[in-house]
């Protein structure tokens, strides 16, 4: 983690005419801030995401700014990003967040580097609230801040050992109802989430190998009745392997267990837990990669608690030449509700064009199609998204 800068004073040290010229050497000037930007015309042939497929235009927005700045032994960066998406009709489904992000890494000794990390995130979602046949739009404010620690020890013979300690607290406002057709009322609870973790790795070569743990544990305020969200704890243990060759190409994976239980005891299992992925390099341009995992979902789950998810994904890239690229893929998941016992099937697949205009402009093309299906409600949702794109880099 730790960015090694040779002084400018060493680099004119090293020249035959440092001998001759006293003078102090000017300091290195520090990097500028990178800015990036891109905007985003689409069609999408279901604005709700849902069994009533509505078609509308929508535009995103998305920039971001990170900057670098190098102090003693370590760095300090800051990071501030923003989204908009606006739809031309259905403006119940507009989103709006901004994201700030402060990390300082400090070698604390040969052998110690620490890492700090706070979070702030500030976003209002609209969504639809369906009654009969009638779909209610509504909008909540959301807040997340986050902070994470990490240390890294350096074991010697090529191993390392890595401690964390993460907690996310997600503060959920009331949401309102469009038109005000219905007193403003609190629809998802507050969560914190707090994750410990330590991971045990060594390095021979191309090669790496370890075991990782962690334990997760999410409280989860009490609201409605049935509650609409439960606390949980969660916990993983595995072993992880990788293989990097100079050619690029790698391989990845983790396998071990995960045990999932929720509060009161209403719901406790223990599952596999996997994950591999792959990266190959090939002749003309072409890359290929791919990757599969099957793991509990806490974060996005239609779920009072969790969900399992199994996904797999393949992707194909094809550089023409210089500016021109080409890329499709395709993915295919299983995500099972642990209490609404309801079953998610989802595939699609997408294909994309990408062409580098200037150094810092690129023009994208790109269409996505997926199709989702829920067993237990018998709801199919079919999505087509098609859209035009300027990215710029500063």
């Amino acid at each position: 983690m730790r960015v090694k800068r040779a002084s400018l004073m060493l680099a004119l040290l090293a020249t035959p005419s440092a001998a001759a010229d006293l003078a102090p050497a000017a300091p290195t000037a520090p990097p500028a801030p990178k800015i990036v930007t891109s905007v985003e015309r689409h069609w999408t042939s279901n604005a709700l995401d849902s069994e009533f497929a509505i078609p509308d235009w929508y535009s995103l927005i998305r920039g971001s700014l990170q900057h670098e700045w190098q102090i003693d032994d370590g760095t300090v960066k800051f990071g501030a990003e923003i989204q908009a998406t606006r739809y031309d009709t259905v403006k119940i489904e507009d989103d709006r967040a901004g994201a700030l992000l402060l990390d300082v890494t400090k070698r604390v000794s040969p052998a110690l580097e620490l890492r700090g990390t706070l979070t702030y995130r500030l976003s209002t979602e609209g969504d639809d609230f369906t009654i009969g046949p009638f779909i209610i739009g509504t909008r909540a404010p959301k807040q997340v801040f986050g902070a994470q620690g990490q240390a890294g020890i350096d074991l010697g013979g090529g191993t390392a050992l890595i401690l964390e300690l993460a907690n996310a607290y997600e503060l959920l406002g009331e949401s309102r109802f469009q038109d005000d057709v219905l007193p403003r009322t609190k629809l998802d609870p507050d969560k914190n989430r707090t994750q410990v973790g330590a991971k045990l790795m060594r390095t021979v070569g191309q090669a790496a190998y370890g075991v990782s743990s962690s334990a997760q544990f999410v409280s989860v305020e009490k609201l409605g009745s049935p509650p609409v969200g439960l606390s949980l704890a969660e916990y993983t243990l595995q072993a992880e392997a990788g293989y990097k060759r100079q050619t690029g190409a790698s391989i990845t994976g983790a396998l071990g267990v995960q045990m999932l239980r929720g509060a009161q005891d209403i719901y406790q299992s223990v599952r596999p837990t996997w994950r591999v992925a792959v990266a190959q390099p090939l002749p003309h341009g072409f890359e290929l990669r791919g990757a599969y995992f099957g793991r509990f979902e806490t974060i996005d789950s239609d779920d009072p608690l969790a969900s399992w998810l199994q996904r797999g994904e393949i992707e194909a890239r094809f550089l023409l030449n210089e500016r021109l690229a080409l890329a499709s893929g395709a993915f295919a998941e299983l995500k099972e509700n642990l209490l609404y016992e309801n079953k998610e099937r989802a595939h699609g697949l997408y294909g994309e064009a990408s062409f580098q205009a200037t150094k810092a402009v690129s023009l994208v093309v790109r269409v996505d199609y997926t199709q989702r299906f829920l067993t237990v409600i018998d709801v199919e949702k079919k999505t087509v998204d098609a859209f035009i794109g300027i990215r710029t880099k500063i």
